[in-house]
C-alpha cells in the first residue's frame, strides 16, 4: 500500500493507492492472444486475395510471411498481379518479328474488375482480327491492394479488441 499527497487550498487532501496482489493482464496470454489473431487475419486476408484470381487459368500463390511476433505480410511474385492491380497506361503493340503480325478475337471480357474483391468469367471474344500493330487503350488498375486493406482496417480494430478481452 502507497499514499499519496497533495495540497488542495482548502487543506491536504490524503487518497490510498490500493495495488493488485497479482497482475491483472497475464502478458504470456496476451501475446498469444495478438500474435493469433494476427496470424487468423492473415489467412482471412490472404483469402480475399485468392478470390481475385480464383477464374484465372494461371494463378498467382500468396503467401504469408512472419518478419516478427506482430507483423504479417501476404504478398505475392506474380508480374502479372502486380501489373492488373496497379494498371497500365496506353501502349503500342508490335509483333516481336518485324514482318509479323498480332492476331487476337475481340470482343473481350476481362475476367476481373477494378474495386472489386472479386473474378468472374472472362472471353477472349469470337471475332477475329488481325493488326500489325494495336495502340492497347492500357487497363484501368484492379487496385485489389487497396480495396482489401480498406476492408480489413474497418473490421481489425473490433476483432482485436475482442481477442483482448477474451485473453
Amino acid at each position: 500500500m502507497g499514499e499519496w499527497r497533495a495540497r488542495a487550498s482548502e487543506g491536504v487532501v490524503r487518497a490510498t493507492v490500493i495495488l493488485p496482489k497479482r497482475p491483472i493482464i497475464d502478458q504470456r496470454k496476451m501475446k498469444l492472444a495478438i500474435e493469433n489473431t494476427l496470424t487468423a487475419q492473415a489467412k482471412a486476408i490472404k483469402i480475399d486475395f485468392d478470390v481475385t484470381t480464383q477464374t484465372w487459368s494461371n494463378r498467382p500463390s500468396f503467401t504469408i510471411k512472419k518478419p516478427s511476433d506482430y507483423v504479417r505480410e501476404i504478398s505475392t511474385n506474380d508480374d502479372i498481379y502486380a501489373m492488373l492491380d496497379a494498371g497500365t497506361k496506353p501502349h503500342t503493340i508490335r509483333p516481336k518479328n518485324s514482318r509479323g503480325i498480332l492476331r487476337f478475337n475481340t470482343p473481350f471480357r476481362s475476367k476481373t474488375i477494378p474495386n472489386q474483391i472479386r473474378s468472374r468469367k472472362g472471353s477472349k471474344g469470337t471475332t477475329p482480327v488481325v493488326a500489325r500493330v494495336v495502340h492497347h487503350p492500357g487497363t484501368a488498375a484492379r487496385n485489389w491492394a487497396k480495396v482489401i486493406q480498406r476492408k480489413w482496417q474497418a473490421q481489425i480494430g473490433s476483432i482485436f479488441q475482442r481477442a483482448m478481452i477474451s485473453a
